[in-house]
């Protein structure tokens, strides 16, 4: 009994296939390394598609910094607004 794996020993070990929508290259990785990967590289001859492992988990700084500016300004526009009478 002590030689037999446990669930997690066989979760960590499985491989995942990635088929390029681009190219069709099969990319096998191990769970474990994709888990710990935001965005994976096709290995396919000349093909730069990026499979996205995190989906909705990355903040758009971008976005983030636009609302916080019009945050800032509607702030200043309403604090300017009432000094003026």
């Amino acid at each position: 009994m002590g030689d037999t794996p446990n669930f997690r020993d066989v979760r960590a070990a499985a491989r995942i296939l990635l088929i390029c929508p681009d190219c069709g290259q099969e990319n096998s990785e191990l769970a474990d390394k994709l888990r710990a990967m935001s965005m994976y590289y096709c290995n396919g001859d000349d093909c730069d598609y990026i499979f996205d492992l995190a989906p909705g988990r990355r903040t758009d700084f971008g976005k983030g910094f636009v609302d916080a500016c019009k945050r800032f300004y509607a702030a200043f526009y309403t604090m300017r607004g009432q000094r003026a009478r």
